[in-house]
């Protein structure tokens, strides 16, 4: 009798069969590379199969497990391997569509062949670097003895005791990063503190119902992304080493009642430089105090109040990413007051702003001055939604010389009629307009002479589009 177990363990021995003698043929390739290069290739073996990671995420799990000293570095190696060696596979953002090279901040996601993903993972487990974990068999002492990761494939396996207790005797004193990629897990399991040195935490794919206190011990932490729609405790700060936090809500979850809240005490972790909490309230604290090091915030809810203050003490800030809550009182100045704070970020080149629940009133009326809205001169990329601004202002944002990618959702801006100035947006390659009422957009002499990517989403009252002494990109989209 053939049982369903027997067939699979074969056909995963035939699969492996084929990909260690794929292995041979590849693993020259790899013992060519540069040691500064060996183990971030390696490290992006960690990832599902498949699995297309953001190029930024890569470079911050290196730089917090210290094996990168900056971001430049790392889009600099990144580079190298996806052109000058070919042994990454990526995918451009669109505004690059038709460019030969590009830079690596360029690349929307890159992952690995399963071939040389397979080398990866057998590389990395001889040598140390990192483990992987699919069933229990993997937990044998002679393999995971001194491994310095653990890439948990399998989530439920954390929740079986015999599993945890024979990692923790094997590898607890040597691991510096556990990271759970396998499919999503709707339900929580217990994460083992025994790790007491490590340095990063990826458990995105594992759902928690309140913040897991026990992860407040491990004080070497600098990277820590969970799932989790608690409360994050005010003792977060015992954290003082993170360097990176995300939390997400569950997603079938949406909270209603009063508002859910970011400590305040996030603001005495010095060494921060990615926050990234989704749908939580920011407030600032009454005393002087910045986050110095601080460059990527995203996601969080805050009052104009709050960005009037956040302003000053988010000096360094790269990307700026959130959800204003308006209140009844608040007018359009104090909305372009918001802008006004937010345009003496030096340092900033993505901002992502959008009203939280938006409600467009016909007839609103805004300064109809040149200037009014004021924007950073380095921006490179602006999101705006639900602010209901006139057209005119849109002269504002054409002016900015950087700019390479413009996104306009939720009536951002409201009105018929869009004639833009002669030789405006000299940079831009990528324009998205997303529900609007615009009937009539008219660009004159050198308007978007850079554009590749047009892309109109329910603009269902757009009658004419005109523009003089300039074609639209091949690939625009109306929809």
């Amino acid at each position: 009798m053939v049982y369903w177990n027997d067939v699979a363990e074969r056909r995963n021995s035939v699969f492996k069969d084929a990909y260690n003698e794929i292995s041979k043929v590849l693993f020259p390739s790899y013992d060519y590379l540069p040691q500064r290069l060996k183990l971030i290739f390696l490290f992006m073996g960690v990832f599902p199969r498949d699995y297309h990671t953001p190029t930024s995420k890569i470079i911050i799990m290196l730089m917090a497990e210290g094996l990168l000293s900056s971001y430049e570095s790392g889009c600099k190696y990144m580079k190298e391997l996806a052109y000058d060696y070919n042994l990454v596979l990526r995918i451009l953002k669109s505004v690059d569509i038709t460019h030969p090279e590009c830079r690596v901040t360029e690349f929307k996601t890159c992952w690995l062949h399963s071939s040389w993903r397979h080398v990866c993972r057998e590389e990395a487990s001889k040598n140390k670097f990192y483990h992987g974990l699919n069933k229990l068999t993997d937990a044998e002492e002679e393999v995971l003895k001194g491994q310095r990761g653990l890439c948990v494939e399998n989530n439920i396996l954390f929740g079986i005791k015999v599993f945890r207790d024979s990692v923790r005797l094997n590898c607890a004193s040597f691991a510096r990063s556990l990271l759970f990629y396998g499919p999503y897990h709707q339900y929580p399991i217990h994460i083992d503190v025994g790790f007491m040195l490590l340095r990063e935490i990826d458990a995105l794919t594992q759902r928690f119902y309140t913040f897991p206190i026990e992860i407040l011990t491990l004080v070497q932490l600098k990277y820590l992304a969970l799932t989790c729609n608690g409360e994050v405790p005010s003792t977060i700060s015992k954290l003082f080493n993170l360097r990176v936090l995300i939390i997400h809500p569950h997603m079938k979850i949406r909270r209603r009642g009063a508002p859910s809240y970011v400590p305040i005490q996030i603001w005495d972790m010095k060494e921060l430089e990615h926050i990234e909490i989704l749908g939580k309230s920011l407030v600032a604290p009454s005393h002087v105090v910045s986050l110095e090091k601080l460059s990527t915030l995203v996601g969080v809810n805050a009052s104009i109040c709050t960005i009037f203050k956040l302003s000053q003490r988010i000096p360094n800030i790269k990307k700026l990413g959130i959800q204003i809550e308006l209140t009844p009182y608040e007018d359009c100045n104090d909305l372009l007051s918001c802008f006004d704070c937010i345009s003496r970020l030096e340092s900033l080149e993505t901002l992502k702003l959008s009203i939280t629940n938006p409600v467009i009133k016909k007839g609103r009326v805004f300064p109809v001055i040149d200037g009014a809205l004021k924007l950073p001169c380095n921006l490179k990329k602006l999101h705006l939604s639900g602010m209901g601004f006139p057209w005119k202002y849109m002269n504002d944002i054409a002016s900015l010389p950087n700019l390479e990618a413009l996104k306009l959702r939720s009536y951002a801006f409201q009105g018929s009629h869009w004639n833009a100035k002669d030789y405006c947006f000299p940079c831009l390659k990528f324009l998205l307009i997303e529900e609007s009422d615009l009937v009539q957009w008219e660009s004159k002499k050198g308007v978007l002479s850079r554009l590749k990517y047009l892309s109109l989403k329910h603009c269902y009252k757009l009658e004419n589009i005109s523009c003089h002494d300039h074609k639209l990109p091949n690939d625009s989209d109306c929809i």
